[in-house]
């Protein structure tokens, strides 16, 4: 397990700059236990199937690996109930489909459009913080296209539906209730991701050069790079710690630690950015850096063994407190809170309260279908309509495999659904070879059931890792089930045919068929990155410096609003706007969101006691002006938002002039395009 530890750590470390996108890699959600439970789960239904010649009773095997990827992996009770919805909903829309294409095509069309749009009310698109398990409705929708492509009478399509039946309730209760792993791995690399990403961030802190036009770059690769993906990979933990009831107990105390150090790394930036304090080392602070990082290493190490906090740590954090002692330095004050926050591990109790503010799960309310939903669930339909009849019309073989590939491709934003059909695009490509050499070097059926069990739990220790990953396993895996199920000739070539109809049905249908407007999108992330980080600014005057716990909790929405800001823009490249002149601005913007949250970090980790009325006062002018800019960002009208030309008070004030000033140039960038 430490070599996987390792191997893990290195390669989350070398993939920070993907954090954020549709194809960023999280090697830490490697689930070789799940993989293990898949290929088992399949194993019965589709042994039975090849020793007893009905590659029927296949469908059941389909069903049990639809189910593991449906898998939360969380509490018991989480699990059972997302796997119970997906069985309903698979139960139901597979031989319905089945039986309704048995009346000829033009009801199978039809069909496909009713049940696949019915199971795309079911979904929802909310802000993710990496690959999360698949929905019930997507895979439900496969179910459907799997369902047309095997048109059967009321009596043989009740059978697939009991077969699909017998599978997946098989899953549930082996997965569930027979053997229910634990994995412990998932807290030690989750951890470990984290803790290296720090140690990075403080390491490349230290090659940073402070003084006046130096490291200009580099200093914005900090801002936005390094800090997007330790934030986004300390919100990953939070998550799974909040999910998983067997991870939480080990997971949540050393997230809570890594976001106390993540505050410390921003204070410190934000200081060795100011030439007139940062070069200077009067009060003997330049080696607490190093030594920091020095600390944050030795927590990957033991991370990767599965033991975070054993008591040598503890004793080296405590070696680094004693460094800082007597130093009133601002590096000193951050470097000792990041090393208060790692020895204090040790004690759980003082952990968990640390930072015990976790988003609780909002109380159901009436049934409302947004429009977003609705309107993806209509243009998810109609596509996956045209992919099958443009393939069933070419005579392609297994032309449903066009309808699948249009079902996962088409995305709400059409920027995502070009990455995804890339990513889909490599990964058939490589599947496809892989699947070519199967084909051609296995001959008996105990072969093909073995390749397909092994080809099965790669593709589901690899589901929360990378899609195109994913994908690479999934393309033979499913070529060999198809050819089990429904022996054809010339599937390499119908698999890259299907592919290429969906992907070309999938963009046009993103792009053409009620295309979000992205001006509506980019203005909603430019406001809410102003909106928080200027909310944490306020807060850190306003509050003393025992409000840690709430204090934390803004400043993780601000580094999140900020973080969406900048996927926003990047996304908006993808579209062929990199000539733009406000998407130059808006990268300035950015940082300048970040400069806001650095400098409120200072405040925060320096101040002692309770704010004074001037400081009331500043926090109820950033108000308004917060208030003032989001109008202007709404207003058809050009407004003149650059701030005085009085000298700043402080670090804050003058990150908070800086913000005004990037401000006022993207609106008038936005008006002069």
């Amino acid at each position: 397990m430490t070599i996987i530890g390792k191997f893990v750590s290195l390669v989350s470390r070398r993939t920070v700059r993907a954090e954020g996108h549709v194809f960023a890699i999280t090697p830490e959600r490697i689930g070789i236990a799940e993989g293990m439970h898949a290929a088992l789960a399949m194993a019965p239904m589709l042994c039975a199937a090849a020793m007893l010649g009905r590659s029927d009773i296949a469908f059941g095997a389909v069903a049990a690996f639809w189910n593991c990827l449906c898998d939360p992996q969380g509490s018991r009770s989480q699990r059972l109930k997302a796997m119970a919805i997906f069985t309903a909903m698979g139960v139901v829309v597979m031989p319905l489909a089945s039986y309704a294409a048995h009346w000829g095509f033009a009801v199978s069309i039809v069909s496909l459009f009713v049940l696949v749009f019915l199971c795309g009310l079911t979904r929802s698109y909310k802000p993710s913080l990496g690959p999360m398990p698949a929905q019930a409705g997507l895979i439900a929708s496969l179910a459907v296209v799997i369902g047309i492509a095997s048109p059967e009478p009321l009596a043989a399509a009740l059978a697939h539906g009991g077969y699909f039946l017998l599978g997946s309730a098989w899953t549930m209760l082996f997965c569930i209730v027979l053997w229910p792993i634990p994995f412990p791995q998932s807290a030690g690399f989750t951890l470990a991701t984290i803790f290296g990403r720090l140690a990075d961030m403080a390491g490349f802190l230290e090659s940073l050069d402070s003084r006046p036009g130096m490291d200009v770059q580099r200093w914005i690769e900090f801002d936005t790079v390094h800090r997007r993906g330790v934030r986004m990979a300390i919100e990953r933990g939070r998550a799974l710690a909040a999910h998983d009831v067997r991870t939480g107990p080990d997971l949540g105390p050393g997230v809570d630690a890594a976001g106390r150090v993540f505050s410390a790394l921003i204070a410190i930036g934000h200081v060795r950015r100011n030439a007139a304090i940062a070069i200077d080392n009067v009060d003997g602070s330049q080696p607490l850096l190093p030594a920091l990082r020095q600390l944050l290493q030795n927590v990957v190490a033991h991370a990767q063994r599965e033991r975070p906090i054993p008591d040598q740590l503890i004793a080296l954090a405590h070696a680094l407190l004693q460094q800082t002692a007597g130093r009133t330095g601002p590096v000193a004050s951050a470097v000792a809170l990041a090393a208060r926050a790692i020895a204090h591990l040790a004690d759980r109790r003082y952990a968990l309260a640390m930072d015990s503010a976790t988003p609780s799960p909002a109380a159901p309310s009436a049934l409302k279908i947004e429009r977003l939903v609705w309107v993806h669930a209509l243009r998810v339909a109609v596509a996956s309509v045209l992919a099958f009849m443009i393939g069933t019309s070419l005579s392609v073989t297994f032309a449903y495999w066009g309808a699948i590939a249009a079902i996962v491709v088409t995305q709400p934003l059409s920027a995502n659904t070009w990455l995804r059909v890339l990513e889909r695009a490599c990964g058939s490509l490589i599947g496809g070879m892989i699947a070519a050499v199967l084909l051609t070097s296995l001959s008996s059926p105990v072969a093909v059931t073995f390749a397909i069990l092994l080809l099965a739990a790669v593709t589901v220790a690899l589901r929360l890792v990378n899609y195109g990953l994913f994908v690479v396993f999934l393309t033979p895996m499913f070529m060999l089930m198809s050819d089990f199920i429904h022996p054809a000739q010339g599937l390499i070539v119908a698999r890259l045919t299907n592919e290429f109809v969906g992907a070309c049905v999938g963009v046009a249908a993103s792009f053409l068929l009620w295309p979000t407007k992205e001006s509506s999108a980019l203005n909603a992330a430019i406001s809410a990155a102003i909106s928080a980080n200027m909310a944490f600014a306020s807060a850190a005057l306003r509050m003393s410096g025992g409000s840690t716990g709430a204090l934390d909790q803004l400043q993780r929405e601000a580094g999140l609003a900020s973080s969406r800001l900048e996927v926003t823009r990047e996304r908006m490249l993808l579209e062929g706007q990199r000539r733009s002149a406000r998407l130059d601005q808006l990268q300035n913007l950015t940082v300048a969101t970040r400069m806001v949250c650095g400098a409120a970090a200072v405040i925060e980790v320096l101040r002692n006691g309770k704010p004074d009325a001037h400081d009331q006062e500043r926090a109820n002018r950033y108000d308004q002006m917060t208030a003032r800019l989001i109008d202007a960002l709404t207003s058809t009208e050009s407004m003149q938002l650059t701030p005085s030309s009085e000298a700043p008070a402080d670090d804050l004030e003058q990150a908070v002039q800086h913000l005004t000033t990037a401000f006022d140039r993207y609106v008038r960038a936005r008006t002069e395009r």
